[in-house]
């Protein structure tokens, strides 16, 4: 069964998670961190992608003809014939940025690095596996420019890793790639350790080197335990050569900061938790279909989200150019260069993210007529040998996070109106509002009430505590009350700031009549319709906002009701609207 999910990106065809298929499920993979929208997580420079020429601007180096080898600093020792420079040579040294405007960056100190993911993960154990991708190094840094004082480029004076690459950006369409480079190399943060094994912030390059997937070689375990060389799931075999490396690499940045297009503009959330695998092990079904869901207490409602795509290089021309903008008209041996950087997309990792790259623009000058006649299968009719052919390399899960919170209205009476995350969709799901409906068993209500509006979304109430908290979230409930005739009325408020308990119960004005909408043999979180922000920021910037008339109707709504009806201030609270 097919059943869809929001509206359909670019080219893509989408469905759900594929709640009702039959899986083989696969075994729990390990501890994951949360993924980010930052490359670099500098809180600086992720927008412009600032590359480091490997030329040193210090008035007297000690070391010249300056390269990266596995993430370290290396070169010749000056004067020449005195030796080679190691990494922990550069301690001092300098290095300007390419291009306008110019800055510095000093290198205050250099360490080796091991996976900060394993490094936790072990922690106290005996006898520790090898670490992942093996050790590389870490700086700390900072940056200046003529007119400023040097100060930390990470955040909290966190330490930086190092690598080969450097971006270029489409004058054209604003699009970024990567590219390996020996004339330039770019710093990305490590994320900051928070407590156990609890990152947060920090750069997806640095997430992705330290996960197993970095821009060089490595005989080393990635973080789901595999080595990527020899056999992968569908029987091909990897080399284990910088080629795959650079793909690799390039494929986890696209996923982590979920760029669908392959462009580098992000459509997540930082700190959003997700569950991946590799081609060295895909967990199957008996049809060699992805997953729908995985297994194990600690991935409970994780549901497969995309097959991700080699964005890194198109290898048949000397010029290289992203793959996954690169279709060939006349593909060989039936196999087609996808034009995104996932190859199909099963659920959003945010259903109510304003989404971000050239792919969504129907309008792009970055596609060509064949884009746009190229049509994809649905994701569970293909293969993972038909993933791998199409230039699948990591394949992802995450949760359902947000809700569409609707306002529904009885016989067209403004004065009986639900605004509530408690409605049943039909299958397929709607690509219009108006044809969902309201849960009446959940609200004790009439059938007759009727849709009238998606006022936008809530963030989910299973989301996790540790994102709600990052996110600083506040519980939105739902109050219920019956007039004389026996009329259920509702309005959705939050408990109040001043609130003695901060008890759920202390959201409902209780004097005025109000009672928490509890159904009956249900508890308090049957009354939570959701979450949502307290200030507007990020893409939770629209104000959800709480109206009344004159004969003390309510209506909970992003817009308003109508003439004569007043917003009471302040807002409620601020969420992904619905224009």
């Amino acid at each position: 069964m097919r059943w869809m999910r929001g509206p359909c990106l670019g080219a893509w065809m989408c469905l759900s998670g594929g709640l009702y298929a039959t899986a083989v499920l696969a075994d729990e993979p390990p501890a994951q961190s949360g993924q980010g929208t930052k490359f670099h997580g500098t809180g600086i420079f992720d927008e412009g992608h600032v590359n480091v020429s490997f030329t040193s601007s210090s008035s007297r180096p000690s070391c010249i003809g300056t390269a990266l080898s596995k993430g370290g600093l290396r070169g010749n020792k000056f004067p020449i014939g005195t030796g080679q420079c190691g990494p922990m040579d550069y301690v001092g040294h300098e290095f300007l940025s390419v291009g306008a405007p110019q800055r510095k960056f000093k290198i205050v100190s250099v360490a080796p690095h091991a996976s900060i993911y394993e490094t936790c993960r072990y922690a106290g154990q005996p006898n520790p596996p090898p670490p992942v991708m093996g050790t590389t190094w870490e700086y700390q840094v900072t940056w200046s420019t003529a007119l400023t004082q040097p100060q930390p480029l990470c955040p909290a004076n966190n330490v930086a890793l190092a690598v080969p690459l450097s971006w270029t950006q489409d004058a054209q369409s604003g699009s970024w790639r990567l590219l390996p480079s020996t004339s330039a190399f770019t710093f990305a943060c490590v994320p900051k350790h928070v407590s156990g094994c609890e990152f947060e912030d920090g750069g997806v390059i640095a997430k992705c080197v330290d996960w197993g997937y970095p821009p060089w070689t490595s005989a080393a375990q990635t973080l789901t335990g595999q080595v990527l060389s020899g056999l992968t799931t569908a029987g091909n075999s990897l080399a284990g050569n910088l080629q795959e490396a650079l793909s690799f690499h390039q494929t986890c940045l696209r996923m982590a900061t979920a760029d669908y297009c392959g462009v580098g503009h992000s459509n997540t959330v930082d700190g959003t938790p997700i569950a991946f695998h590799d081609t060295k092990y895909v967990p199957l079904t008996a049809a060699a279909h992805v997953v729908t869901s995985l297994s194990g207490s600690a991935y409970q409602g994780y549901y497969f989200e995309a097959a991700w795509a080699d964005c890194s290089l198109d290898t048949t021309g000397s010029n290289p150019t992203p793959a996954c903008r690169a279709i060939h008209a006349n593909p060989t041996n039936g196999v087609i260069l996808p034009r995104y950087a996932a190859l199909c997309l099963s659920k959003r990792r945010w259903a109510s993210f304003p989404f971000a790259g050239t792919c969504f623009d129907p309008h792009s000058q970055t596609l060509t007529p064949f884009d746009r006649d190229f049509v994809p299968k649905y994701c569970e009719d293909y293969t993972v040998e038909q993933l791998e052919e199409r230039g699948a390399r990591l394949f992802t899960f995450s949760r359902f996070l947000d809700t569409g919170l609707y306002r529904f209205q009885q016989d067209g009476d403004p004065g009986r109106a639900v605004t509530t995350t408690a409605y049943n969709a039909p299958q397929p799901l709607p690509q219009h509002p108006n044809l969902v409906g309201i849960n009446t068993a959940r609200l004790g209500v009439p059938a007759n009430y009727v849709p009238v509006r998606l006022e936008g979304s809530l963030l989910s109430k299973t989301i996790p505590q540790a994102l709600r908290a990052k996110l600083q979230l506040d519980g939105l409930y739902r109050c219920a009350r019956v007039d004389t005739t026996g009329q259920k009325h509702f309005l959705t408020t939050l408990i109040p700031d001043t609130s003695v308990t901060g008890e759920p119960s202390d959201a409902c004005p209780a004097p005025l009549g109000w009672s928490l909408d509890v159904p009956t043999g249900g508890t308090e979180v049957d009354a939570l319709e959701g979450y949502l922000s307290p200030v507007a920021s990020g893409f939770m910037a629209t104000p959800l906002s709480l109206w009344h008339d004159d004969n003390s109707h309510f209506i909970t709504s992003t817009t308003s009701p109508g003439i004569g009806w007043t917003e009471l201030q302040p807002p409620l609270g601020y969420i992904p609207g619905n224009p």
